[in-house]
């Protein structure tokens, strides 16, 4: 039988047997908040900077503030450090703001939610699976942050030959697990122009018509096509409306507007701290399905798109080492000096590979609200 290229990603990351059920970050791969616990530091000087009115007059970033009471959320928590980190630095960093301020991260995979138990015992900060079990409180704020969380969706493939769109399809076998790529001519698949191989399911051409109208409705050729997100955008502007003003601040791996017309894709493998560029994924599909995580470049023009569609705009965006420093991470290696210079050395290290290292240009952050 064969699937779209999306169904398959869809269970390899996140089927019973999928990657990000027994995942363990640090094995194949680093992250901003596995480097460095001055990442959650900045984000909460950041939260404070919208809290304080008297500091807005000189930034950059933001031109209306949050208020107190306000709600953090973190979606998309894993085992819950950012937040853990987030939490303990306004605890230090702030006076009264702790008394007004909820906490609460979202993760949906029971796998994963286990450990973020254990991780965030020590403090008041609540655990759900998803956004529809958070309910605001009447005036509050809302602050939600994701780190890598875009970049996780299932995303579909589609490249441009001659004047035909493709799209990547699998074969697999009986048990499910993939086998080989191929390529079918996507509007004969979405609107019955072309033979179907037998062995296509009927949804097929439903997912069809789905990825093409995805990909009118946004201007979009080729490349990743992350149904999902719409969706996603959608529950998180409606829950966010009902907050008495509201930030979104994700970070992710940069795409400055998506792969434009080839057949380049910016999907790729990470396994062991080695990168597995797409053609040799292709090429070991029965080897590494569920054993590597898969990812690829978030186009943040795409999703300005469809938080536009939704009702939101974009209030900043920058190079991820950039934010940090805007954010006030170098006042903090300051004050860590200060207060502790054994840890400062160490921090000041893992700092380094925030601001100069691979992932402070290769992420980006960006910043939402209604």
């Amino acid at each position: 039988m064969e699937k779209s290229f999306g169904q398959v990603m869809q269970e390899w990351l996140y089927g019973d047997q999928g990657y990000y059920r027994s995942a363990h970050i640090g094995r194949d791969f680093y992250t901003a908040v596995t480097l460095s616990k001055l990442f959650g530091g900045s984000i909460a000087r950041h939260i404070l900077s919208l809290l304080d009115s008297s500091a807005l007059d000189s930034s950059v970033l933001e031109s209306t503030p949050l208020s107190l009471p306000l709600h953090i959320i973190e979606i998309g928590a894993h085992h819950g450090e950012l937040m853990c980190d987030v939490y303990d630095f306004l605890s230090a960093l702030s006076v009264g703001v702790m008394e007004q301020t909820r906490f609460s991260i979202i993760e949906p995979l029971e796998s994963l939610r286990k450990k973020a138990r254990e991780t965030i015992a020590q403090r008041a900060i609540t655990q759900v699976g998803t956004l529809d079990e958070i309910a605001l409180d009447e005036g509050e704020s809302v602050f939600i942050i994701s780190n890598e969380l875009f970049d996780a969706f299932a995303c579909e493939l589609v490249c441009i030959d001659g004047d035909q769109e493709l799209l990547a399809c699998v074969c697999c076998d009986g048990a499910k697990a993939p086998m080989s790529l191929v390529w079918r001519d996507l509007h004969g698949l979405a609107y019955g122009d072309c033979a179907m191989d037998s062995s296509l399911e009927s949804s097929m051409r439903h997912r069809a018509r789905r990825i093409r109208e995805f990909m009118q409705r946004f201007g979009i050729t080729s490349g990743e096509i992350p149904l999902g997100w719409e969706e996603f955008i959608a529950r998180i502007c409606g829950f966010a409306s009902r907050a008495k003003s509201w930030r979104f601040l994700s970070f992710d791996y940069a795409g400055l507007g998506g792969t434009g017309g080839g057949q380049v894709f910016s999907l790729r493998g990470f396994f062991a701290h080695r990168v597995l560029g797409f053609p040799e994924i292709m090429q070991n599909l029965p080897a590494l399905f569920t054993r590597c995580d898969l990812t690829y470049n978030v186009d943040f023009a795409l999703l300005e798109q469809i938080f536009a569609a939704h009702g939101a705009c974009k209030l900043f965006s920058g190079r991820l080492s950039a934010l940090l420093v805007e954010f006030g991470l170098i006042t903090l290696l300051g004050e860590l000096l200060e207060h502790s210079p054994s840890e400062y050395r160490t921090q000041s290290l893992r700092a380094r590979e925030l601001l100069a290292g691979s992932l402070g240009e290769k992420f980006m952050g960006v910043c939402f609200g209604g």
